[in-house]
């Protein structure tokens, strides 16, 4: 196993983790319905035979079938991994007999809905996106987002509103105040959750009109190593041809990059574009979108 599938598996323990301790601190003691096979598997508890944890895991498997025939085997077996890891972590918690009313007890009463919705929404989002960014979900309700987001074109944070919303929505009907923390918890997960999934990942695509484009390519490739594509442009008043430099780099080198140009031709024209996500050659691959 090399050093990045070790490290891939890391995080994704780690964001597993981070899901669980959302789920096992916040939501379940308050009975935050936020959605996805958690708040599902907490709305069937009263109504079937079996614990939190063992319903989560029955849910689970199948979803995951249906990942695994969709999404090839790098996504099965990753998501295998985290599927087991997340039931496994709520059943330990409850055969070790770790109160899950531990830090909401520490809490005043009244502020107890408020701190879980936050809580758990902040937790939640960085936990599933730090497992989304390595090629993976949790299981459950994350498989069926990811669907939405590969085959409908749908970003996964809109994914989440709409699967997590409708579960949400017949929450509420059981207690209409826990509803409205669920959506600020939602709202929070969404968020954080792409945050995570492409934190470190945007960029900056320069676009620079200069009459000394030689040396600004030359600059490039000798200060801060990234390629360039060169475009014919033509000025849409003098009509005369000039040439456009397009490049794309990290903050860091934006930097350097900036007064390189300066110095080389005070007169170009740059056009600085923030991105959100950069793939390719020298950035990062994946289909999260």
């Amino acid at each position: 196993m090399n050093k990045e599938m070790i490290k891939s598996y890391a995080l994704i323990t780690l964001g597993v983790f981070l899901l669980h301790l959302a789920f096992y601190f916040f939501m379940q003691p308050m009975g935050l319905i936020t959605g996805g096979m958690m708040g599902l598997s907490l709305m069937l508890e009263p109504l079937i035979p079996f614990s939190t944890g063992i319903t989560y895991l029955m849910l689970n498997i199948v979803a995951l079938t249906i990942g695994g025939i969709l999404f090839g085997k790098d996504f099965f077996l990753k998501t295998v991994f985290a599927s087991i890891l997340s039931p496994v972590l709520v059943t330990l918690f409850e055969v070790l007999k770790i109160e899950d009313t531990l830090i909401l007890n520490q809490i005043d009463l009244h502020y107890q809905l408020l701190v879980a919705s936050i809580a758990s929404g902040v937790l939640a989002g960085v936990g599933i996106g730090l497992v989304l960014r390595y090629n993976a979900t949790t299981g459950g309700m994350d498989i069926f987002q990811k669907i939405i987001n590969r085959y409908l074109k749908v970003p996964f944070s809109v994914a989440v509103y709409l699967t997590d919303g409708l579960i949400i929505l017949l929450g509420a009907f059981i207690s209409l105040q826990n509803g409205l923390f669920a959506i600020l918890a939602m709202l929070l997960t969404a968020y954080m959750l792409e945050k995570t999934a492409i934190f470190g990942r945007n960029a900056f695509a320069l676009m620079i009109i200069t009459k000394k484009h030689d040396e600004i390519k030359d600059a490039i490739y000798e200060r801060i190593d990234r390629g360039v594509t060169r475009l014919k442009a033509i000025g849409g008043y003098s009509g005369i041809e000039k040439e456009l430099v397009l490049t794309t780099m990290n903050r860091q080198q934006l930097y350097i990059a900036k007064e390189f140009i300066t110095q080389i031709d005070p007169n170009a024209f740059t056009l600085i574009i923030s991105t959100k996500e950069v793939l390719g050659e020298g950035f990062h691959r994946d289909d999260l979108t």
